[in-house]
């Protein structure tokens, strides 16, 4: 099994998570989900809708920078624990961020944000 793919399927995942609430305050406003037109309707969020929607496009943000740490973890062979260690700490702290932005916990969202990213670099700074 490829550690890699594994690591991005569980990021690219992480997507339909970060998405999921964002669909939901959609649906709860008075007309309801708008498929025609969902980013119009994603700019009249406010609140929890809108927190979500911030969480949900940093979650996409967050897939190039994940996935050049880890394909550059991966081909400089970094060490497999090692790999896990980081790739599975980024994913950790994206779990804890997209709560904390939805919970309002403006602090530690930053702290899993920075835990986050320091998994990143580690990935390639130890590959060197």
């Amino acid at each position: 099994m490829n550690i890699v793919a594994v690591y991005m399927l569980f990021n690219l995942l992480l997507l339909v998570f970060s998405k999921a609430p964002v669909a939901i305050a959609m649906a709860k406003q008075g007309s309801g989900y708008d498929n025609a037109s969902p980013r119009e309707q994603q700019g009249e969020l406010s609140g929890w809708g809108k927190r979500a929607l911030a969480a949900h496009q940093n979650a996409i943000e967050a897939i190039p920078i994940f996935g050049l740490a880890l394909l550059t973890a991966a081909q400089l062979e970094l060490a497999v624990s090692q790999i896990h260690l980081y790739a599975g700490g980024f994913l950790v702290t994206r779990l804890v961020y997209q709560i904390c932005y939805l919970a309002n916990w403006a602090t530690l969202r930053s702290v899993a944000w920075i835990a986050g990213y320091a998994c990143c670099i580690a990935l390639v700074a130890l590959a060197l």
